[in-house]
């Protein structure tokens, strides 16, 4: 060969002149500048890679030929052969090829534009590069990429497409901006993957998609930290090991239902700005909505937190979160679940929800409708501090765990009805600025006799507060406030009741205890409050009832009216009781008020008395009982004097009847107090016969053998005689030495011996009262 064909051929194989210097490139993954290995084109100073399409063009250098020669270059043993930097490309079509070449050396395209990349249903061994790189379209569908794909800062122009695709190594999209459609339905990711930073101008579609990663961390694993997502977003079905979406934001809709989220999940700082749906999701290992932010419909239906193993870390956490319209997590399932200082401004909705293990939501704030209805808290829950602007429906809520509400202001109404508390709930200091209602509800209460069941302690109830049906072991209301009506109306406090009401309005505070069952417990009125107690029909048990020199006496403030005493004890209340006259029945209340279940009518207070009778009788209170006894008879004579004044349809036998009955009433209290009055008894005993005497000594129809006081000269003797006539008289003794001699007087004479037998009977039996201490 001659000089001139050795220098022609030297210069038709020369290296192409092309570099890429990372100085000028923004963010160039490059530390220096990259000249390209490629023989340049025999009438070019550029490789067929880096021509420019003009130039591709006029030497006929096809599409094909570019393909063709990536192909023959893969088997190059050259460690650069497969370097592509900067270079502008045709639409490189690798379908169905199985591309893998004799060295396992990366395809690089970094910081190239290429119209179009398609590797439908091929297999690619090599690594491949695209940091930087333009694609027009890039098409991974059905296939199969064996090495790592590295795609930091990628721009797709057209679509993206990994359908079925499967990715056995790393996969990096970090910084990548992909502005057609993305379809990763199906497709599978091996190793870690990262699609960190990017960005997707339409919609992205990972559904059904399979993740698992290499190592237990969690950007190990895949990640779309900061990922911004404009068009609608759907991974439904997909299956993640550890995951995690911190920082991204969803422009569009976003679609997780039936996500297995396998591993830890992160979706802290997250902006949902359309609906996220999340339904029927599962969350096995720990996952996390730190700050989260929803500013539409938040769905979380069905879904299931079923949170890992370590004890100290929350299973799921929305702490801080802001959910501005919906929350909805009908039927979902927590075990740990952390809420503090989340805020709700549309519906929080657990209906039926279950948490398995403790709730933490410190000072929640819910702006719209609460939904709690038949939700399981199997474990503790906080919500202290927390503000419901929005109702609460809570209608047969299970709370099996201690309940805390301390502090929590409820602007709305309220309805934990029918509600069930297992363990220790606390209300203290809450505030109820509507009705609350616990219609129904039971405070079970733990063991632990020392504390308080049920706390409503410092509580304000602003409007009604509704406790009817309610079931307590133990029940604390000190220094409640009831600025309304507060119904405890078959209430039961099975243990203790606790009451220390304050007036919360400028009248009278109302508390019914109409037919509610007090077992025992303490009642204490305040100083310089009108708070008013109704036990109409109510069981009233080892109850302890004070004052704080309050300027009406203690038991003005109850309302016992068929009250049920269950071995009550009056005896601390002797002294108040004597010097009302034993008055258990009178009231503070208007009693024309109409707002008392039963009208306080003479019957009603006999019966009243009776049960005060039993009460005293059972506990061995004899003071207390024959005075209540007292008191039932006198007001059993009321009743008969208002029948027989009355009662029209009674006939003139009947009328007889009672009115008989009126005058032995009244006979019986006048002489011995129906059997509770010694004294009196006693006095009419003895000094009865002195009347007579006195009688007998004043002439005229009463003379007799003693003779006239006016007309004796010895008045004294006279008297003496008369007086002695009558006692032997009314002792039956008649000895007979002195006799009637006036009409009248024989009349006297016979009826003493008669009143002999009355009056010794009464003393007896009110003797025998007395000593035996029974009724």
């Amino acid at each position: 060969m001659s000089r001139t064909e050795q220098r022609a051929d030297a210069d038709a194989q020369s290296t192409c002149q092309y570099t890429f210097n990372p100085a000028k490139q923004t963010e160039a993954h490059l530390k220096t500048t990259w000249e390209c290995p490629h023989t340049a084109h025999e009438d070019s100073d550029y490789c067929p890679f880096h021509m420019s399409r003009d130039q591709r063009a006029s030497n006929d250098v096809t599409a094909e030929e570019i393909v063709v020669r990536i192909k023959e270059n893969l088997k190059s043993g050259d460690v650069r052969a497969n370097e592509y930097v900067g270079a502008d490309l045709p639409h490189l079509s690798l379908t169905y090829q199985d591309i893998n070449g004799g060295a396992n050396h990366v395809l690089n395209f970094q910081y190239a534009d290429i119209d179009g990349l398609d590797i439908t249903h091929g297999r690619l061994e090599q690594g491949l590069n695209l940091r930087g790189a333009t694609v027009g379209a890039l098409k991974f569908e059905g296939a199969a990429i064996g090495g790592v794909l590295e795609a930091d800062e990628l721009a797709v122009e057209g679509q993206f497409t990994a359908y079925e695709a499967s990715f056995n190594e790393d996969v990096t999209f970090v910084g990548a901006s992909f502005h057609g459609d993305v379809n990763c339905d199906e497709a599978s990711f091996h190793d870690d993957t990262t699609f960190e930073a990017a960005t997707f101008h339409d919609a992205a579609h990972f559904r059904n998609a399979e993740t698992t990663g290499t190592s237990h961390v969690l950007d190990d694993n895949i990640s779309f930290a900061d990922t911004e997502f404009r068009g609608d977003a759907s991974f439904r079905q997909a299956d993640f090991q550890y995951v995690t979406f911190e920082g991204a934001a969803f422009h569009a809709e976003s679609d997780f239902e039936y996500v297995e989220f396998e591993g830890d999940t992160r979706f802290d700082g997250v902006v949902f700005d359309r609906m996220a749906d999340f339904d029927e999701a599962r969350f096995h290992d720990d996952v996390s909505f730190t700050d989260v932010r929803f500013k539409a419909v938040a769905e979380f239906r069905g879904v299931e937190f079923n949170g890992g193993s370590r004890t100290t870390n929350d299973d799921v956490t929305f702490e801080s979160a802001t959910f501005e319209d919906e929350a909805d997590f009908k039927l979902a399932r927590f075990r740990f679940a952390d809420f503090k200082d989340a805020t709700f401004k549309g519906e929080f909705n657990l209906d039926r929800a279950v948490f398995d293990a403790r709730a933490d939501c410190h000072r929640v704030e819910v702006g719209g409708l609460a939904t709690f209805e038949r939700v399981e808290f199997r474990d503790g829950v906080t919500f202290d501090g927390s503000t419901f602007r929005g109702e609460i429906e809570a209608v047969e809520a299970e709370f099996e765990g201690d309940a805390d509400f301390v502090d929590a202001t409820f602007r709305s109404r309220v309805r934990f009805t029918e509600a069930r508390f297992r363990e220790d709930a606390s209300f203290r200091e809450a505030t109820f600025q509507d009705e609350a209602h616990f219609r129904g509800t039971i405070f079970e209460g733990e063991a632990k006799h020392l504390e308080k069941n049920a706390c409503f302690d410092e509580v304000t109830f602003e409007s009604q507060a509704d406790f009817r049906n309610a079931s307590f072991t133990n029940g604390s209301f000190r220094d409640a406030a009831f600025h309304d009506e507060c119904d405890f109306t078959e209430v039961e406090f099975l243990d203790a009741a606790q009451f220390r009401v304050v007036s919360g309005g400028s009248g009278d505070t109302y508390v019914d205890f109409t037919e509610g069952h007090l077992c025992g417990g303490n009642i204490t009125v305040t100083a310089g409050s009108v708070v008013l107690y109704d036990l109409t029909k109510a069981t009233l048990g080892n109850v302890q009832l004070e004052t704080e020199a309050n300027q009406h006496e203690l038991l003005d403030h109850f309302r016992f009216c068929l009250t049920h005493f269950d071995h009550f004890d009056f005896s601390d209340h002797h002294a108040y009781l004597e010097r009302n006259d034993w008055d258990i029945h009178g009231f503070l209340g208007e009693e024309s008020s109409g707002r008392y279940d039963v009208e306080m009518t003479n019957e009603v207070i006999e019966e009243t008395y009776r049960k005060a009778q039993d009460s005293a009788d059972a506990v061995g209170d004899t003071p207390a009982m024959r005075e209540f006894e007292f008191k039932r008879y006198f007001y059993n004579r009321k009743k008969n004097i208002g029948i027989v004044l009355r009662e029209y349809s009674l006939d003139a036998w009947g009328r007889a009847k009672k009115a008989a009955s009126v005058g032995l009433n009244f006979f019986m209290q006048l002489t011995c107090g129906y059997g509770n009055r010694l004294p009196r008894i006693a006095g009419f005993t003895f000094l009865l016969p002195a009347v007579f005497g006195v009688f007998y000594v004043l002439g005229g129809p009463l003379e007799t053998q003693a003779g006239v006081l006016v007309e004796s000269e010895q008045p004294l003797t006279t008297l003496f005689d008369g007086l002695y006539y009558s006692y032997i008289s009314f002792s039956t003794i008649g000895y007979g030495n002195i006799g009637p001699v006036g009409w009248l007087a024989k009349i006297l004479a016979a009826s003493q011996g008669m009143l002999n037998g009355l009056f010794f009977t009464l003393l007896t039996f009110t003797l025998f009262k007395r000593v035996l201490g029974g009724s």
